[in-house]
């Protein structure tokens, strides 16, 4: 099989996934959701590998193709003793319209503009973040609850939520303290900690920030709508272990379905509240369902994931190796 064959079908696969993805996650959902803290990790793994085989066909091109020259001879003997030892097919080369140096720039090019782009959608997020934990220490006092270094804010709304915890960490507001009970208040306390524990923030910010540049492609939008949910049920489950189920989901229906944005500074949190999650605590997920969407993104990804290290990491071999 020639490079421009298996670039050609590494390119339908990806377009495939791009545009089915969304159908086979909603599919997948019952079984995501008895794995959650492996989806929330899993998901942002999805568009890692999507993009790492759409960014992998320029340089496979590369291999087979001997386009016009755009640097000058010298340079341009290094740029092929280097393809030619990345190259691990045993392929001749085809004179093309595309110089085979483009065919490389572009995928670095995207690369590094979707880097700077979402670290600059980081580094926003991160601001906001430590805004809304100074204005909330501003007017929070510490205390401990089930055992644990709590932010206590005067609110007439029912608010529990954690910021990062480089940030603040877990704020609940006195009327959330006055409608809990002990048990409740522990469950909404372990859900809280699964967040800042489990690193949910930088999850969350690292897809929404790469998502801000790329939710035209429907596979790319669905995660990134759907990874919350999945952060959500990660906690609860925590929470359900750590307090039972009947508090924890007293305490949803204590907190309501109040939007963030009730209260000054705590769209940087992740709040505990939503009775919408019940049913699934409730009456979680079980049997097959979902299985043979799962396994299907499962080998779908495999497939692309392993096309694309075949062509990434011999490049990355034949540079630290010199080209020789």
């Amino acid at each position: 099989m020639t490079a421009g064959l298996i670039s050609v079908t590494l390119l339908l696969g990806a377009v495939v996934l791009a545009l089915a993805g969304p159908w086979l996650l909603r599919s997948a959902a019952p079984a995501l959701m008895r794995i959650p803290r492996a989806t929330v990790l899993l998901l942002p793994a999805v568009i890692a590998i999507w993009l790492g085989a759409v960014l992998a066909i320029g340089p496979m091109l590369a291999w087979s193709g001997s386009g016009p020259a755009l640097i000058p001879e010298s340079a341009a003997l290094v740029c092929q003793r280097c393809l030619v030892a990345a190259n691990p097919l045993a392929i001749g080369t085809t004179d093309t319209a595309v110089p085979s140096l483009l065919l490389l720039l572009v995928p670095v090019v995207l690369v590094v503009g979707l880097g700077i782009g979402a670290l600059g959608a980081l580094v926003r997020r991160a601001r906001r973040s430590r805004a809304a934990a100074r204005s909330l220490r501003a007017c929070a006092r510490t205390r401990t609850i089930a055992g644990h270094p709590v932010s206590v804010i005067e609110s007439d709304h029912p608010v529990a939520m954690a910021l990062p915890g480089r940030h603040g960490g877990i704020v609940v507001s006195t009327a959330a303290l006055d409608r809990l009970t002990d048990d409740e208040l522990s469950a909404v306390i372990a859900h809280e900690r699964a967040h800042v524990e489990e690193h949910h923030h930088a999850i969350l910010a690292l897809v929404e920030s790469v998502a801000a540049y790329l939710r035209w492609i429907p596979l790319v939008r669905s995660i990134a709508d759907s990874l919350p949910h999945y952060v959500e049920i990660a906690a609860d489950k925590r929470a359900r272990a750590a307090a039972g189920t009947p508090a924890l989901v007293g305490a949803l229906l204590a907190l309501g379905d109040r939007d963030a944005s009730d209260a000054p500074g705590f769209a940087a949190a992740l709040h505990a509240n939503g009775p919408h999650r019940i049913r699934e605590i409730v009456q979680p997920s079980s049997g097959a369902a979902g299985a043979l969407s799962a396994g299907l993104i499962a080998v779908g990804l495999s497939a692309l994931a392993l096309v694309a290290a075949l062509v990434h990491v011999p490049y990355v071999l034949a540079v630290l190796g010199g080209c020789a």
